[in-house]
């Protein structure tokens, strides 16, 4: 038996650099509102810079914990921590984004609300992780830079693989369970090796996944790989290699286990409930 299900790509990042305890400019949203969520409330996240609305920011039905880890750009599962609860409420922001404001100006404006409108206080923690590098294979890379217009990806309108809108950048995945085991098929246009790793960082008892390639092309690609998910007994023979095999395998890419230092933000005090528009 086979079960079928669509993921499209909705990433929160994590980050080795530096990160900024305190916005160190003024810069703010025009206008912003924020306010508990209701029955009728959208969920997730849609413009701001870098999307086909930049100059208008939601978040919809969004935890103090995700909307932390948008505005410094970290990791929901690991570089966070927190005492007092981050996950017990949802909010809905809608914010005006100045006009030309980059994707970095946007998440400092976005903690400056934080700060104003939930009180946020926090400061930042070095610490290490179990994590791999991704990094060129010895075999070389098996990957195709992307062309704007056009495409070199396989598996078009195949049963079983996601599809992407035309022309634009994206990515997606078809997860099936057969066999026992978890059947991903991705597909991939114009991505980084950088968001690839975002992707594939997929629960809290993963690893990290950094990109370490020192590659920033945009490249067409799909990988099929399969997991065995926890409590399952495979029927059968496995579908397709494991992530680490698929990687190599399709595109020329090596995991490295690593132990490596990420910054963690720890926040010291938070209000439940935002200050008045």
């Amino acid at each position: 038996m086979t079960r079928i299900g669509i993921a499209l790509v909705t990433i929160v990042g994590y980050s080795q650099s530096p990160v900024s305890a305190q916005p160190q400019t003024p810069l703010a949203f025009e206008v912003a509102s924020v306010k508990p969520s209701g029955p009728q409330s959208f969920h997730g996240t849609d413009g701001g810079p870098g999307s086909n609305s930049p100059e208008l920011y939601r978040a919809g039905s969004s935890s103090l914990r995700l909307l932390i880890c948008i505005a410094w750009n970290i990791d929901c599962y690991f570089q966070i921590s927190s005492k007092a609860p981050l996950d017990r409420g949802e909010f809905d922001i809608v914010a005006r984004v100045p006009t030309g404001a980059t994707r970095a100006q946007f998440r400092v404006m976005l903690q400056n609300l934080l700060i104003d409108r939930f009180g946020l206080k926090m400061h930042i923690e070095s610490k290490e992780f179990p994590a791999y590098e991704l990094v060129v294979a010895k075999g070389g890379l098996k990957l195709n830079e992307a062309v704007p217009g056009e495409t070199t990806l396989q598996h078009d309108g195949e049963i079983g693989w996601p599809v992407l809108p035309p022309n634009r950048a994206a990515m997606a995945a078809q997860n099936s369970i057969s066999g026992g085991y978890s059947l991903v098929r991705l597909k991939a246009q114009q991505q980084t090796l950088a968001q690839l790793t975002k992707f594939l960082r997929i629960g809290p008892d993963e690893p990290p996944i950094v990109d370490k390639t020192g590659l920033s092309a945009k490249y067409d690609f799909t990988l099929e790989y399969a997991t065995d998910p926890p409590g399952a007994t495979p029927e059968g023979p496995q579908p397709a290699p494991p992530l680490s095999t698929a990687l190599l395998q399709q595109l020329g890419l090596q995991l490295v286990s690593k132990k490596l230092p990420f910054d963690v933000i720890v926040v010291e005090s938070v209000n439940q409930v935002p200050s008045e528009n």
